[in-house]
């Protein structure tokens, strides 16, 4: 991948996948149960990324106790915690207001990195965190009640995805620090491993109290591709990029998710987008720009929040 444009446009569709993670979660949440949609996710996403890495590198990592410590952590956080609050909160909330609030990530680990590691709280951080928590409080301004985000039952949805948002936040603060010791896919690959380990005995419960697991072509499609599209190429396509771009711009590539998410919701979920998903939208990617704009020395802030997208989840 020699050509710029070419980087771009890796990095574009990598976000894509991001942003229609949310529609196929919407889609899967009608009928799967959270923890055994969650428990295939991770397990054909744990086989491909473990494969992946046996062909990329192979080599037999050195385990330190605490890190593995750090490692179960990170997972409980961004595989486990962040799924479940993700696909529990679309049961109550749209995609298109789920999209917007789940591309505010990369500044709340910003934020995060500041109240946790004692970095130093910027005003690109402040600008991105302001933005950020305009854009989704726009999303319920003059709603009319009766509407989907105009009930109560999705303002605590969103408040699910605000708690995914944090967890995956969290999944990347803890790991910072281990991204310079194991490769990347090395750590999607354990991050996805544990993950559905901590699915797994909730997965059973569920298939024993439904009497077998009974999935349609259309339910394993979407399992599918969360799996496949989601996570693993969306992980290639990204570090792909990341070759040849700097830190600082690849984080404005992250402004592609809600966009994204609103177009697939209304196209194939059919929801309704009004001015506040636009305004929403905007603001987020305000936040988003400005602190990737402003902010120095952000690249491996940037690195590490879209490896914690092709390690957990989404």
């Amino acid at each position: 991948m020699s050509k710029p444009w070419a980087a771009y446009a890796a990095m574009t569709l990598s976000m894509m996948t991001v942003g229609s993670s949310v529609v196929a979660g919407k889609l899967l949440v009608q009928s799967v149960p959270v923890f055994v949609a969650s428990a295939l996710r991770f397990g054909i996403a744990a086989a491909l990324l473990i494969a992946l890495w046996f062909i990329l590198d192979g080599k037999k990592p050195v385990w330190v106790k605490s890190e593995v410590y750090r490692m179960l952590l990170m997972s409980f956080c961004g595989s486990f915690l962040f799924s479940v609050c993700l696909l529990y909160g679309l049961q109550y909330t749209g995609a298109a207001e789920s999209g917007v609030i789940t591309s505010t990530t990369p500044v709340f680990v910003a934020l995060l990195s500041a109240l946790l590691l004692k970095e130093r709280l910027t005003p690109p951080v402040m600008l991105g965190v302001a933005a950020a928590v305009l854009g989704v409080v726009v999303l319920h301004i003059g709603e009319p009640v009766g509407t989907e985000a105009g009930t109560g039952a999705a303002w605590i949805g969103n408040l699910l995805i605000l708690l995914a948002v944090a967890s995956e936040a969290l999944f990347t603060v803890i790991g910072k620090g281990l991204t310079g010791k194991y490769s990347p896919v090395l750590l999607s690959a354990i991050s996805c491993t544990l993950g559905f380990l901590w699915f797994l005995p909730l997965a059973v419960y569920d298939v024993v109290r439904m009497e077998g697991l009974h999935l349609t072509a259309g339910e394993w499609s979407y399992i599918v591709y969360y799996a496949v599209v989601v996570t693993v190429l969306g992980y290639i396509l990204w570090y792909a990029g990341m070759k040849k771009v700097p830190g600082s711009v690849s984080g404005l590539f992250t402004a592609v998710i809600p966009v994204t998410s609103i177009v697939l919701s209304f196209f194939i979920l059919q929801e309704q987008v009004t001015w506040r998903h636009g305004i929403g939208v905007l603001l987020v990617v305000a936040g988003i720009f400005g602190y990737a704009l402003l902010a120095s020395g952000t690249r491996k802030g940037w690195q590490s929040s879209r490896s914690s997208y092709a390690g957990k989840k989404v």
